[in-house]
């Protein structure tokens, strides 16, 4: 079959305005996954051994980018809805199989992650197959920006971003309010529900605040806790953390432990992380899909 004739100005409005829109011309080669991943790991530079939690866990890198999200867990439910977006490409935070390296474990539960026959991870990985889907674990490298994103970004979702105390630290001095005051706005900014707690005085009076999205250790909410009126984290271990704040409060200091769910503390960071991407590649649209607060709230 004979090609059609282009003539030379048609083709140079064509690849203007292909050049323009940033997408591929017809029969050139469609910007795939790893494609992606090549532009997100030279711009934020460092080492990428295989062996590193970050990196492809499911679907076919080659697999043409039609749409990009990023979210703090890859949920059943958050690729449910990337898919009905038209996503093809889905960056996330934590582990999407439950264990550090996402691959089936050969024996067993528990840190390794879950067993091949696991109906979840059965489950998940029918659903990436068979919606096209690829994900790809983003956490080491993007903890190595030094704006620390997944800080800023609950800040700024929380409306306290321009109150921050030092550029490179999580400490951030906010208008005075109680701690109850304090504790709503944080639930609402957050949309959480029953996922938040608190420990102390709820008629205390807040200024200091330290923001830790995440687990935060014991050691952490020890060395810190004396320059805070709050620490806001988003979980700790019980026994250790909740416990002291709770006694803490017991000594007669008026300072207080909110936690808010690990995963919901992390949301915000990955919604800096579409905006960033958007940065680096333009041809195709990012957005964020937050996990949001599982828990609900008894009666």
């Amino acid at each position: 079959m004979n090609e059609p004739e282009i003539s030379r100005r048609s083709f140079a409005l064509l690849t203007g305005a292909a050049a323009a829109a940033q997408v591929p011309l017809p029969g050139a080669n469609a910007l795939t996954a790893r494609d992606v991943a090549t532009r997100l790991q030279n711009a934020l530079g460092g080492d990428w051994p295989t062996t590193g939690p970050d990196g492809f866990k499911a679907g076919n890198p080659e697999t043409p980018v039609k749409g990009i999200a990023t979210t703090a867990m890859a949920t059943l439910d958050v690729l449910r809805r990337a898919a009905k977006a038209g996503v093809t490409l889905v960056f996330t935070y934590e582990p999407t199989f439950f264990g550090r390296q996402d691959g089936p474990a050969p024996a067993g539960r528990g840190p390794a992650g879950l067993t091949a026959d696991d109906p979840v991870y059965k489950a998940k990985q029918d659903f990436i197959a068979s919606n096209g889907l690829v994900v790809f674990r983003l956490r080491e490298h993007w903890q190595t920006r030094p704006q620390n994103d997944m800080v800023t970004g609950l800040a700024e979702s929380l409306g306290w971003a321009k109150y921050r105390v030092k550029p490179d630290d999580s400490l951030y001095e906010i208008p005075a309010a109680t701690a109850e005051d304090t504790v709503a706005l944080i639930r609402q900014k957050l949309n959480l529900r029953g996922g938040l707690r608190a420990v102390g005085d709820r008629k205390a009076r807040v200024r200091r605040v330290l923001l830790h999205p995440g687990v935060m250790t014991p050691a952490t909410m020890w060395q810190r806790y004396a320059e805070t009126d709050l620490l806001v984290a988003g979980e700790v271990r019980e026994w250790e953390n909740t416990h002291y704040a709770a006694d803490i409060h017991t000594a007669g200091e008026q300072r207080g432990l909110v936690t808010i769910g690990r995963v919901a503390s992390e949301d915000p960071g990955m919604r800096a992380c579409a905006e960033w991407l958007k940065t680096i590649v333009r041809e195709v649209p990012a957005q964020w899909l937050p996990v949001g607060d599982l828990y609900w709230r008894a009666v």
